[in-house]
């Protein structure tokens, strides 16, 4: 036992565990309730070197069933109307957080004049299980209606990200300007109805692309510009429905053309049409299934294994990484290291079973929607917090336990007691349960990636948030059929009417910020509500699941997000990489 530990006790019953933890086959403790669950599962030698390495015991649920359950615990922006709770308020405010929620949500105004998290502060009782009694103190704690960065400005339907000014419906804004309907976008300016990108200019529909401007319907696309409906091409200008191309000007659906006869096919296309516009999209995405794509992509990689992973080493089934090392099982990293289990987090290290903890944060296990926190565990909407322990709604706190506040040499002495019994009832290493996220399933990400009908929700313990009877008032309502098919064609009083999505029924409103963009880039006015468009957006990147494949020209096994039964032409990196590059 390290004589320097500040958990003794904890530390001592933790190596027993470790030191005779040997490889072996496990089940899913998830194995009969949830569809998705792998059953039985592998504790690999180098499992257990991130247990040794982040101080925590085996987890009981499998790789993805531990995804399913941290992807519950994020809103791609559901946005509801509920009460405000905020003391002496009777207005309905805007939230992320479902009418189905038990949580106190207030206003950001009143949160932030009025909320003291200390006046929550209480202590941990050993007879009650864990997450009974954390949860019982969630639901007392107030959370702000959106959870949203001081830096960003003029983003009041935004959530998380940093630095975002002008958004509209964005998810995860970073240092970009001027974005609408958009999720993780990055340095980014004027965009609309994107999906990881960076360094992307005045562009619409994009999706995992980089470094683009002026360019429409791009999908894994870099370094382009002027171009519009491109797979997976880099280094590109005014091409047109194009697929593995490289270095190329003036092509059209791969067709070399002159500058003349390319200028001339896409006068003669008359884009600004929604209904040539939908033909177009039809026969794009059938000339796309014609062609091999990269089944892994990876790029400047060593030692990986997963789905888009770019600059990093030593990373395991990983899902979307870049400049990250040393991590297993995780999702959506960006300059991490040696973390497990650790969803949507940038700049961070040691995670383990977190998602949405980012910012410099270090040592951060079993918490979500926090940043800058350093050597802390179970910690919801908490911000520059250190040597924490399952706190709400901190900001600028040390040596806290449910938000009471220690000295620190009680703090560890309390921590230790807690950890030591949590270890001995098994009750420690694990994310918390569904009961504690702020959302419904119905309306998380786990929605977009496992989806579920309401009895298999409800069977494995989550909320249901039933679909909602949108009232327009005496609002007018239009048709798809009744708007107009170019752009040209709309004027001002579009927005004050509501549009019936033709793919789901629920209506939407166009803003005027919005109507701008599309006229400024001569868009017709969509026909699907804002949602279900970015739910099509995330099945371009297969709703975060890996799948495994056999690549056509080596027949080596290969993961990929392209699901086999969908008659991809799978090709591994490698003979990508030989035929195209």
């Amino acid at each position: 036992m390290n004589k320097e530990s500040k958990t003794p006790k904890f530390d001592a019953l933790l190596n027993e565990i470790l030191e005779n933890l040997a490889p072996h086959e496990r089940e899913c403790e998830w194995k009969d309730i949830s569809k998705y669950c792998e059953k039985k599962f592998e504790i690999t030698a180098e499992d257990i070197n991130f247990y040794k390495l982040l101080r925590v015991p085996p987890p009981k649920l499998c790789p993805t069933c531990r995804r399913q359950k941290r992807f519950s615990f994020v809103n791609q922006i559901n946005l509801y109307k509920r009460p405000n709770n905020a003391p002496g308020s009777k207005d309905k405010i805007i939230s992320y957080v479902p009418l189905v929620s038990s949580l106190i949500v207030y206003d950001i105004k009143s949160y932030q004049d009025n909320f003291d998290p200390y006046t929550y502060g209480t202590f941990y009782d050993a007879k009650r299980p864990f997450f009974e009694q954390f949860l019982d103190f969630r639901l007392k704690v107030p959370q702000p209606s959106i959870i949203r960065d001081p830096s960003n400005i003029n983003s009041e339907y935004s959530i998380n990200g940093r630095n975002l000014k002008n958004g509209y419906y964005v998810s995860g804004g970073w240092m970009s300007e001027d974005v609408w309907y958009s999720v993780n976008v990055f340095s980014s300016r004027s965009v609309m109805d994107c999906l990881i990108v960076r360094n992307v200019e005045n562009s619409y529909e994009l999706v995992s692309s980089d470094k683009c401007y002026n360019c429409r319907y791009l999908y894994f696309s870099d370094n382009c510009i002027d171009s519009q409906f491109l797979y997976d091409c880099n280094n590109c200008i005014k091409c047109f429905g194009c697929v593995n191309l490289r270095n190329k000007s003036y092509c059209f659906f791969n067709e070399q053309l002159t500058k003349e006869n390319y200028e001339e096919k896409i006068q003669e296309l008359n884009l600004p049409s929604r209904d040539l516009l939908s033909k177009i999209k039809e026969r794009f995405w059938e000339f796309v299934k014609i062609h091999p794509v990269r089944a892994s992509r990876h790029e400047r990689t060593e030692n990986v294994s997963g789905v888009n992973i770019f600059n990093s080493r030593n990373c395991y089934d990983i899902i979307y990484a870049r400049r990250t090392e040393h991590s297993l099982h995780c999702d959506q990293l960006l300059g991490n290291r040696d973390s497990m289990d650790a969803s949507i987090s940038g700049g961070s290290e040691k995670l383990y079973q977190t998602i949405g903890i980012g910012s410099d944060s270090s040592n951060v296990k079993f918490s979500f929607l926090s940043k800058f926190i350093l050597d802390s565990e179970f910690l919801i909407n908490c911000r520059n917090v250190q040597n924490c322990f399952a706190c709400v709604g901190l900001e600028n706190k040390n040596y806290c336990i449910f938000n009471y506040q220690y000295e620190p040499k009680k703090y560890f002495k309390e921590l230790d007691k807690i950890k030591f019994v949590l270890l001995g009832k098994g009750e420690y290493g694990e994310f918390p349960p569904f009961t504690m996220s702020s959302f419904a399933y119905n309306g998380s990400q786990a929605d977009f990636v496992f989806p579920l009908n309401k009895a298999e929700v409800q069977k494995m313990g989550a909320l249901w948030q039933p679909d909602m009877e949108i009232d327009v008032g005496d609002m007018a309502t239009l048709s798809a059929q009744e708007i107009p098919d170019t752009i040209t064609e709309v004027d001002d009083e579009i927005m004050n009417k509501a549009i019936i999505c033709e793919e789901t029924g629920r209506p939407f409103r166009i803003v005027k910020s919005e109507l701008k963009f599309y006229r400024d880039n001569n868009i017709p006015i969509p026909t699907i509500h804002p949602h279900q468009r970015m739910r099509t957006r995330f099945s371009h990147i297969g709703n975060y699941r890996m799948h495994d494949g056999v690549c056509e020209l080596c027949n080596i096994k290969i993961k990929t997000f392209y699901n086999s039964k969908e008659n991809w032409h799978l090709y591994c990196d490698q003979c990508y990489k030989d035929n195209y590059l």
